[in-house]
C-alpha cells in the first residue's frame, strides 16, 4: 500500500484526493501519510502532502538558485527562490519537495533539510574593509555568487584581492571562512591555471605531515630491499615517454622468440613499497587520487621526491618494480604470464619522438641506439600484432583531435598544436592495455576482492538515434544488443566524411563513462572481459591500490585474512572516491583548456574562419574552427526566426537550416578568458547586420 501511495503523491497533494485514488478512507490514509513522513519520503505543507527528493542546490545569485535532484530520471531543475533556501549554501546536498505555482502554472522547489554541506573549501579573492578601529575580512568566491567572512586569526598578512584558499566552517546557519593556503595575485604568472586548479580541490603543496614522512623515504634503494626480487638489471629494459615527461612509472622489453611468440615484460614502478598503507602520504594520495595535466605544470599524486625520485623508472637507476612478464604468440593472444616483484636499470629514457624517428629509419639515432634497436624492430612489429588483435575483437577508437598549448612566460597561449598519435605512442598504449588485461584475468580466476576498471554498456536507444541521424539504422536491429563491434563499424564508416571527427565526438557522448569499481562488469570501449588500471601507480591511486592487492593478497599474505576483509568492504567506496576524482580532474583539465581556447582567441577578435558545426541546441550553434576551438554562435545572432527540431539535431528558419558538420564561415564577436566564454557570428549576418548599421547611419 504504501507503494501505492508513493504513486498517488506524483500526481496529487490533497488528502481527499489520495485516498480516493488508493481506494481507503481518510483515516488510513493519513497513517499512511505520517508514516512516509517520519521515513523522510514525504512532507506535509499547509495540508498538502509533497513526495521529497534530494538534490543539490546551485545558487544562481541572492535571490533564488536551481536544484539538480539526484533521485528523478529526468534533467529538470527546479527554481528555488532565497527565501527557501532553508539556511543551505551553493553546492549543499539538500532534501526537497517540488510544487506547482498557481500564478504562472511552473514547478517550484522549497527546502526541507540539508542533508550535507558538501563544498569544504572555497577559492576566492580576499577584500579587506578598513573602517576606523577595526578591518574586515571577506572572501569572495570567484564567481561572486559567495561572499564569507574570513575567520581574522587565520589569515597570513596579506594584500586586497590576493587568491586564497580557504576551509568553509558551517554553525548553524552561518558559514565562516578559514586560510588555507596563498595561491597568488591577479598579475602572477600563471595564476589563471593555478586558480583553476585550486578551485578543484588540486594544490603544488602538500600538508606538512607529509613532507615530513617523505624526507624519511630514501632516495635510493636500500640493500635488504633487493631480497626475494628477481633481478632485471642485465636486460636492455627503457621507458619510452612524452619528450617533457618527468615521471616515468612503466618500462618494458621485448624479445622475438625462436618459435615466433614473444616475451613482452611490463615493468612498473613498486610505488606500493614507499606509499605505506593509512599513512599521511597515503591518505594524501587518496585525497588527490590522481595527477593532473595541466597546459605547462603536473600537479602530482605524490610530492616529486617519489614522483620524479624514488618511484620513477630513471635512466641507470635501480629501482623497484612490480612486472608483469608476458609470452604472446603470433596472434596476439597472451599464452603465459607471471606476475612478480623485481628491481630494474633502466637502459635508456627513450621519447616517443626518438623513437618514431628509429622506427623511420633515421640512420643517426639507429646508431646511437643500436644496442636497442632489435628490439624496437620487434616490439613494433608485437604492437601491431595486438592491435590487430584488439580491433578483430572490437575495441574502439574513436580518434578524438587533441591538442596541446605552447604557453608565454606570463602564462598566456602562445600556439595551439595539434597531438599526433604515431607507432611508438600506439605501441606503448598496445602494451599497457595488454598488461592490464592480462593483471584483471590473473585476479579474477582467483576471485579475490579486486578494483576493476569498467565501462559499461551505452544506452541502447543513444545509439539508435545516432545511427538513425547518420542513416544506419536498418544496419543493426533495435531488439538486438548492439556489440562494440558495431560501434566499430560505424567509426570505420565516419573516417573519410570531412565531418566525421564531429560526429565521432557526438557517438562518444552516447558511450557510458569508464569508472572504478569492485563489481567487475568488463570494459565495453575495450571490448574487454575483463580490465584494470595496473599501470600507472605514481599518478593514479587506483593502480596503487590494485599493486597492494596483489603484493598483501598473493605475494605476501602474512596478514591474509585482515586484509582480504579490508578490501572486500572497502573497494567498492575506494572505486566511487578515485571516479570521483578523475572527473574532477577531468573537469579541471576542460576549464583550464577553455580558458586558455578564450585567451588565445582574445587577439582574434572580428576575425574570420572556416568551421564545422559541432552541436546544435535550443539556443544556438557551436563551431568548431582551427586549432579546436570552440565558440557559440547564439539563436539571437542568427539573422531570422528559428526552430530547434530535436531528433534531426536541426535549427530550422524560414530559408535556412543548420545541421550537425555543416561547414560555415564565422566571425569572432567576443573571447573572454575570466568567463572561459567564446561568441561567433555567421560571416554572412555579421555582413548584414555591419550594412543595415553603415545605412542607418
Amino acid at each position: 500500500m504504501e507503494d501505492r501511495i508513493i504513486e498517488a503523491l506524483k500526481k496529487h497533494h490533497k488528502l481527499t484526493k489520495i485516498a480516493k485514488v488508493c481506494h481507503l478512507d481518510k483515516k488510513t490514509t493519513k497513517s499512511y501519510l505520517r508514516q512516509l513522513i517520519n521515513k523522510k519520503i514525504a512532507v506535509e505543507y499547509y495540508e498538502n502532502y509533497y513526495l521529497l527528493h534530494t538534490g543539490i542546490l546551485e545558487i544562481t545569485n541572492e535571490h533564488f538558485g536551481f536544484i539538480t535532484p539526484n533521485d528523478i530520471d529526468q534533467t529538470e531543475d527546479y527554481y528555488v527562490s532565497s527565501d527557501s533556501f532553508n539556511g543551505a549554501f551553493d553546492g549543499d546536498l539538500v532534501r526537497f519537495y517540488i510544487y506547482k505555482e498557481p500564478r504562472n502554472n511552473r514547478f517550484r522547489a522549497d527546502i526541507v533539510e540539508i542533508i550535507e554541506h558538501t563544498k569544504t573549501e572555497l577559492v576566492g579573492y580576499l577584500r579587506i574593509n578598513e573602517f576606523k578601529e577595526r578591518k574586515n575580512y571577506n572572501l569572495i568566491s570567484l564567481d561572486q555568487k559567495m561572499i564569507v567572512k574570513v575567520i581574522k586569526d587565520t589569515l597570513p598578512t596579506l594584500f586586497n584581492g590576493a587568491i586564497i584558499r580557504a576551509k568553509l566552517n558551517y554553525t548553524n546557519k552561518t558559514m565562516t571562512a578559514s586560510f588555507i593556503e596563498l595561491i597568488g595575485y591577479k598579475d602572477d604568472p600563471g595564476i589563471e591555471i593555478a586558480t583553476i586548479a585550486a578551485t578543484y580541490g588540486f594544490s603544488k603543496t602538500f600538508p606538512q605531515e607529509v613532507i615530513d614522512e617523505v624526507a624519511n623515504i630514501p632516495q635510493v634503494v636500500t640493500n635488504n630491499e633487493y631480497i626475494n626480487r628477481k633481478d632485471f638489471r642485465d636486460l636492455p629494459i627503457i621507458t619510452i615517454d612524452g619528450d617533457s615527461s618527468k615521471d616515468f612509472d612503466d618500462a618494458i622489453y621485448v624479445k622475438k622468440e625462436t618459435d615466433n611468440t614473444y616475451t613482452l615484460g611490463v615493468y612498473i614502478a613498486d610505488v606500493s613499497n614507499y606509499v605505506l598503507f593509512n599513512k599521511p602520504l597515503d591518505k594524501e594520495a587518496y585525497k588527490r587520487g590522481t595527477s593532473v595535466y595541466l597546459a605547462d605544470r603536473v600537479i602530482p599524486m605524490l610530492p616529486r621526491e617519489l614522483s620524479n625520485g624514488i618511484c620513477s623508472l630513471n635512466e641507470g637507476e635501480d629501482r623497484l618494480v612490480l612486472a608483469i612478464i608476458m609470452k604472446i604468440n603470433s596472434k596476439g593472444q597472451v599464452v603465459d604470464s607471471n606476475l612478480c616483484e623485481g628491481v630494474i636499470k633502466s637502459r635508456h629514457r627513450m621519447t616517443y619522438t626518438k623513437v618514431n624517428k628509429i622506427l623511420n629509419d633515421d640512420k643517426d639515432l639507429i646508431t646511437e641506439y643500436s644496442d636497442i634497436y632489435q628490439m624496437l624492430l620487434e616490439a613494433n612489429e608485437l604492437h601491431k600484432i595486438i592491435r590487430a588483435q584488439r580491433e578483430a575483437s572490437g575495441s574502439l577508437d574513436f580518434d578524438i583531435d587533441e591538442y596541446e598549448f605552447i604557453l608565454n612566460e606570463d602564462g598566456s597561449p602562445k600556439d595551439i598544436i595539434k597531438r599526433t598519435r604515431y607507432d611508438a605512442e600506439k605501441l606503448i598504449e598496445d602494451f599497457m592495455i595488454v598488461a592490464n588485461e592480462e593483471v584483471a584475468k590473473y585476479m579474477s580466476h582467483l576471485d579475490l576482492p579486486f578494483l576493476y576498471r569498467v565501462h559499461d554498456k551505452p544506452v541502447e536507444q543513444k545509439v539508435i538515434d545516432f545511427m538513425d541521424y547518420i542513416g544506419e539504422t536498418k544496419k543493426i536491429k533495435q531488439n538486438k544488443e548492439i556489440y562494440p563491434k558495431d560501434v566499430q563499424t560505424i567509426l570505420k564508416k565516419l573516417e573519410d566524411k570531412p565531418e566525421g571527427h564531429i560526429l565521432n565526438q557526438l557517438l562518444l557522448r552516447a558511450m557510458a563513462k569508464a569508472k572504478y569499481s569492485s563489481r567487475n562488469i568488463g570494459h565495453y570501449g575495450l571490448a574487454l572481459k575483463k580490465y584494470c588500471h595496473f599501470t600507472s601507480p605514481i599518478r593514479r591511486y587506483p593502480d596503487l591500490i590494485v599493486h597492494r592487492i596483489i603484493k598483501e593478497l598473493i605475494l605476501h599474505p602474512e596478514h591474509y585474512e585482515s586484509r582480504y576483509k579490508y578490501y572486500a568492504n572497502n573497494l567498492e567506496a575506494i572505486g566511487l572516491n578515485t571516479s570521483n576524482r578523475e572527473r574532477n580532474a577531468i573537469s579541471c583539465e576542460r576549464d583550464t583548456n577553455d580558458m586558455l581556447y578564450a585567451w588565445y582567441m582574445e587577439k582574434h577578435i572580428n576575425e574570420t574562419y572556416t568551421g564545422y558545426i559541432s552541436a546544435v541546441t535550443n539556443f544556438g550553434l557551436f563551431v568548431t574552427i582551427d586549432k579546436g576551438v570552440e565558440g557559440l554562435i547564439h539563436i539571437r545572432n542568427l539573422v531570422g526566426n528559428y526552430s530547434f527540431n530535436e531528433k534531426t539535431m536541426q535549427l530550422v528558419g524560414y530559408n535556412r537550416t543548420f545541421s550537425l558538420g555543416d561547414k560555415v564561415e564565422v566571425v569572432v564577436m567576443l573571447s573572454d578568458r575570466y568567463t572561459k566564454k567564446i561568441d561567433f557570428m555567421l560571416k554572412e549576418d555579421y555582413e548584414e547586420v555591419q550594412m543595415s548599421e553603415s545605412s542607418s547611419n
